[in-house]
């Protein structure tokens, strides 16, 4: 049974979006322990931590599980680690380049982490974060995305990590975005997918490959049948939750391709999709900000017209 725990933070100073008043107080994220030193940080809608993260203790130092939108709320969960132990934060694994997993890399590095992700994100963090800011992003948005802090130590399909004789695997899974990793603690029986995974909510599929998406769930549901699944956004889950998060895929693809078959595109083709989608899946979290850009991105890729973060050759 899990036990939760919820962080409360008042933003003295905002990091990003400035000075906050007492009134302004906001429960950042709510802390699950998922037993044997692993604990996951579920943010709640409208969090300004803007995604789940978590943490794993070990015998001699404690990893960490992505660092949110916000670094006030990466500076909360920093605090929240101090709790539960004094060991040494020894490294941060990004499971992504998205601006809702990284933006506290430099509270964690501060304080002695060493951060880790996939080749792409230390290519992608500084540049392809602008989009999420629009067509103008502002003077104050192009030096926050700027400075954010990339990965000191890179792979390209993985890496095993010890804390002391403890072992976490992290795998690069790709679905979401082409830097993507799933961090698994065997032990525990744990698996942290970053947004390769939404728990019963629409994902953003800007730069999403659903195919490979789609396979890499099928890869969660055959490795860890019995684990636990710490997802980008959503409640933890297991496996029912990422079939049906998988499923949800699938049935996009096919209402959108059917829809393609029929000769309707743009808004005709999103129009004709949504009721479809609402039927089945209109109860969902985000469905209401997600469902136009999911049928939109997903006609795009399976036309072969989406554009997408170039990988860097190795």
């Amino acid at each position: 049974m899990l036990k939760t725990f919820t962080v409360v933070v008042l933003f003295v100073v905002g990091s990003f979006g400035g000075a906050a008043s007492a009134a302004e107080a906001q429960a950042y994220f709510a802390l699950h322990d998922l037993g044997h030193g692993v604990w996951a940080a579920i943010s709640p809608p409208k969090s300004k931590a803007g995604a789940n993260a978590g943490f794993v203790i070990g015998p001699d130092g404690v990893l960490v599980i992505d660092t949110f939108e916000d670094p006030a709320a990466a500076e909360a969960m920093l605090a929240a680690i101090r709790t539960k132990t004094n060991k040494p934060i020894r490294y941060v694994v990004d499971t992504h380049y998205h601006l809702d997993h990284v933006a506290g890399n430099n509270i964690f590095a501060a304080a002695g982490a060493v951060v880790v992700a996939q080749a792409n994100v230390r290519s992608w963090e500084r540049t392809q974060n602008l989009k999420f800011f629009g067509d103008r992003p502002t003077a104050k948005q192009k030096t926050f995305v700027a400075t954010l802090g990339l990965p000191s130590v890179t792979y390209r399909r993985g890496i095993t990590i010890w804390l002391g004789d403890r072992k976490i695997v992290v795998r690069a899974l790709e679905g979401h975005t082409g830097s993507d990793s799933t961090v698994v603690i065997p032990d525990a029986k744990v698996v942290f997918t970053g947004d390769v995974f939404w728990n019963h909510t629409l994902p953003n599929l800007i730069d999403a490959d659903t195919k490979q998406q789609i396979a890499s769930n099928d890869a969660y549901l055959h490795d860890y049948p019995d684990y636990t699944f710490v997802p980008g956004h959503g409640d933890v889950g297991e496996a029912a939750d990422v079939r049906a998060f998988r499923d949800y895929l699938v049935f996009l693809r096919k209402a959108v391709a059917d829809t393609q078959a029929a000769g309707k595109s743009g808004a005709a083709l999103v129009n004709a999709v949504l009721p479809e989608l609402t039927h089945t899946y209109g109860g969902w979290g985000w469905f209401k900000y997600f469902a136009r850009h999911n049928i939109e991105q997903a006609a795009a890729e399976l036309k072969g017209t989406k554009r997408v973060p170039v990988a860097e050759q190795p």
